[in-house]
């Protein structure tokens, strides 16, 4: 059979097919792709968008490397994502295992939890600064418990881990939520065979609980460091990055940079992001599935 025939039966027989993911492709070709290599060329240049880019090599990228102002953001984005996924997905799980128990209005905390998560950033982190302010609720508490207070948002020693109780409290629920789907996906005659051996609640935690969310965890630190690392919303609301670049974080510092079109150093510093977030999902991917 000539192969040209063979290609037209081949395409009348799934052609609707490919009609009906042509304009999901084109809308991806058009509005991604072709941007994507835009900025990877940008990233190589001198360019502000009113003239014509000027090629300059890896100038941008050893300009950023160098650049005292961007070093600080990309600690500042490194610390944010300890931080937030040191304690996020730990709650998260810690709160999907308390609800996993036959517990009373169990339905009504799932929810709780979870409509945080379904609240605009820009929102929560509204809210958040009103109660970090120097006569927010929270020092209003912290003052009738005799404690420290202080303008959390204005200290820099305070500034970014109030950006980190912001986010964590957004988003544990998301946590909780897919713990729990995982954990009730386990089969009960695991637990039922453990009890029979003899294992504490610890043991069967440790022992059955754990090895049956290997992927979970896998997917939720992922996905969590994926998205910590591109922390803006609520840092461009709560401080705009100060005081004195104590909560600059990477994105942040990206945009700062378009918006002074300097958009060369802007697209560079995408692609450092993108590189360096691959490298992470990758190592963390390998890391979890060498241990199976």
């Amino acid at each position: 059979m000539p192969i040209g025939r063979g290609v037209r039966r081949r395409f009348r027989g799934s052609g609707s097919g490919y009609l009906l993911v042509l304009p999901a492709m084109l809308a991806a070709t058009a509005f991604l792709y072709v941007p994507m290599a835009l900025s990877a060329y940008w990233s190589f240049t001198d360019f502000n968008g009113l003239v014509p880019p000027k090629w300059v090599g890896l100038a941008n990228y050893h300009e950023l490397l160098t650049d005292p102002l961007f070093l600080q953001a990309a600690r500042n984005t490194a610390v944010f994502v300890v931080l937030a996924q040191g304690i996020g997905p730990i709650l998260g799980l810690a709160s999907a295992v308390l609800l996993n128990n036959k517990l009373r209005l169990r339905s009504l905390f799932r929810a709780a939890y979870f409509i945080p998560v379904m609240t605009s950033l820009v929102v929560v982190a509204t809210i958040w600064k009103m109660l970090l302010n120097s006569n927010g609720l929270v020092n209003v508490i912290f003052g009738f418990f005799h404690l420290p207070t202080t303008s959390w948002l204005n200290n820099p020693s305070t500034a970014l881990p109030s950006v980190v109780v912001t986010s964590v409290w957004q988003g544990f629920g998301f946590e909780t939520v897919i713990f729990l789907a995982a954990m009730q996906a386990i089969p009960r005659e695991y637990y039922e065979a453990a009890l029979i051996d003899g294992a504490s609640a610890w043991g069967r935690f440790r022992h059955v609980t754990l090895p049956g969310l290997r992927r979970t965890i896998i997917f939720v630190y992922v996905i969590g460091i994926i998205q910590a690392s591109q922390v803006f919303d609520q840092v461009f609301v709560m401080t705009q990055g100060g005081p004195i670049e104590s909560t600059n974080t990477v994105v942040n510092e990206l945009v700062n940079r378009f918006n002074s079109l300097q958009l060369g150093q802007a697209s560079a510093i995408a692609y450092l992001l993108a590189v360096v977030l691959a490298l992470v999902s990758f190592l963390q991917i390998r890391v979890f599935e060498s241990r199976e």
